[in-house]
């Protein structure tokens, strides 16, 4: 382990895990494990489920869901956007700004 990496626990849904990460990482794995855990019991309050890997596998379901959600809007908005931009600049660029 090198000077700049740490060995960090989180625990998701009552497993700790336990995992070498850059130092500067760190309060991204504090955060995710927060949001993971909120995620993971508000699933176990609405969901009947035999096994805790079956709530593990709800929670990563519904974030990949989301991030391919947003990942679509952002392409989406990509493509509105740079048309845009490039009207503006031939605009800045017929109009300078002295």
């Amino acid at each position: 382990m090198g000077e700049d990496s740490k060995k960090v626990t989180v625990t998701i849904g009552q497993r700790p895990l336990t995992v070498i990460i850059k130092k500067e990482w760190e309060h991204y794995f504090l955060e995710a494990e927060k949001v993971i855990n909120d995620s993971f019991f508000e699933f176990a309050k609405k969901w009947q489920y035999k096994d805790q890997q079956d709530l593990t596998n709800m929670v990563l379901l519904d974030f990949v869901v989301k991030a391919l959600g947003d990942k679509e809007r952002l392409r989406e908005y990509d493509e509105e956007l740079v048309p845009m931009m490039e009207s503006l600049k031939q605009l800045t660029e017929e109009f300078p700004i002295d």
